[in-house]
């Protein structure tokens, strides 16, 4: 069992190391180390290094209090945005007791314990759950229980009927590190969870892309994004949340499907005039692309190509991206060289595909542009096959 008292004066004996000599690594230190603190352990030493050099990463992702957190740079690597656990923590808040299955880093029992009146949580690693007691500790909450062992045994001593919630962050790597894609090799099982009738309000993490059914109505999928990225999929009982809604939460921002019928979708554009418009990957995510498209009055290129056409300039939207179209021609690297040098664009111009296979690398090298320089003209080019044929459209993005 790791004691965070003595993980807390490795810890302290490294950043002392380090801050005298930033030149040292990982492997340094642990010599430097081993010469100052020969009794402690390997476990020990390799989880202080880990959680030193993660501290800086982590408080962007779980708040100001991991400067003096405790994890791996695994378990950070699972662990939600601080925004995210909070927007999610709200699908609970007035209950009075949730179980949690998977304790992590404690950021999301956190969350969990400042909505509800009282948090169980079941972690099957005795020194994560001993580093998560630790993070509770340093935010000052004090209304949870951790509990260590696997979970189905952990249920058979607990009376579930005194649950009113339930949330679950199963593990998806093997004790091997290595990342799992089916929820049949999560831990525990997603079938196990889904099957768990503990409490009236429910929610599962699990891969923004995994491809899942629910399987009832009584399930609803949310993908939920910070910036740019689509990070995590919830899937979630009990709450009226329309399914395959999206929500970016450094916006807290948020959109649902609307009911429309396949007449209610402008038909493909005849022409790559106007605007192109790219939506943000939450929608794309959301598999209701067509949809978000139509309520901007924007017709989807084709089903297999992820943008949007539009005569008028699309409004400001935080879930789409949108540029005024200059010219398109069938794409092939060296009419595309000319036309970017006829141009004048430089190498800050930005390549996107969709449905073509193509390098984008390999092809940025092979146009040859110039480097960018104060007020030298740059854009954006899409590529994609449309109707048969390899196109290119020549975009400039829309302020705002």
């Amino acid at each position: 069992m790791i004691s965070i008292q003595t993980l807390r004066e490795v810890l302290g004996q490294i950043a002392a190391a380090h801050t005298a000599d930033p030149t040292l690594n990982s492997a340094a230190l642990v010599l430097r180390l081993k010469k100052v603190a020969p009794a402690v352990d390997r476990e020990t030493l390799a989880l202080a290094l880990d959680t030193y050099f993660s501290r800086i990463q982590a408080t962007e992702k779980l708040g100001t209090w991991a400067l003096t957190g405790f994890f791996s740079s695994e378990l950070l690597e699972q662990a939600s945005r601080h925004a995210i656990s909070n927007y999610r923590a709200q699908l609970f808040r007035g209950l009075s007791h949730v179980l949690e299955i998977g304790t992590g880093t404690g950021a999301d029992t956190a969350a969990l314990a400042r909505v509800a009146q009282r948090v169980t949580s079941i972690e099957v690693d005795p020194t994560r759950a001993e580093l998560a007691r630790e993070n509770l500790r340093i935010q000052g909450i004090g209304n949870v229980t951790i509990l260590v062992g696997e979970v189905a045994e952990v249920l058979t001593t607990l009376d579930t009927h005194t649950f009113d919630g339930l949330f679950a962050d199963p593990a998806r790597r093997t004790r091997e590190g290595v990342r799992v894609r089916q929820g049949s090799d999560y831990s525990p099982t997603l079938e196990f969870l889904l099957d768990c009738s503990i409490g009236t309000v429910r929610a599962i993490k699990v891969s923004p892309g995994l491809f899942f059914e629910p399987p009832s109505t009584v399930w609803r999928r949310q993908f939920v994004g910070v910036g740019e990225e689509c990070l995590e999929q919830t899937l979630i009982f009990g709450r009226d949340v329309p399914d395959s809604s999206v929500y970016l939460a450094d916006h807290q921002a948020g959109w649902a499907p609307p009911t429309l019928q396949a007449a209610d979708l402008p038909s493909e554009p005849a022409t790559l005039t106007g605007y192109i418009s790219e939506a943000h990957g939450l929608i794309n995510r959301s598999q209701h692309l067509a949809s978000f498209f139509a309520e901007r009055g924007i017709a989807q290129l084709a089903p297999d190509v992820a943008y949007g056409i539009s005569a008028e300039a699309p409004r400001g939207d935080i879930f789409l991206d949108s540029f005024r179209i200059i010219d398109s021609l069938a794409f092939t690297p060296s009419t595309l060289r000319q036309k970017l040098q006829t141009l004048g664009w430089t190498n800050r111009t930005e390549l996107k595909k969709r449905a073509l296979t193509v390098d984008l690398d390999d092809l940025r090298t092979s146009l040859r542009l110039h480097p960018h320089t104060h007020n030298a003209r740059f854009g954006t080019v899409f590529l994609f096959t449309w109707h048969g044929v390899r196109q290119a459209i020549i975009a400039e993005r829309l302020s705002g």
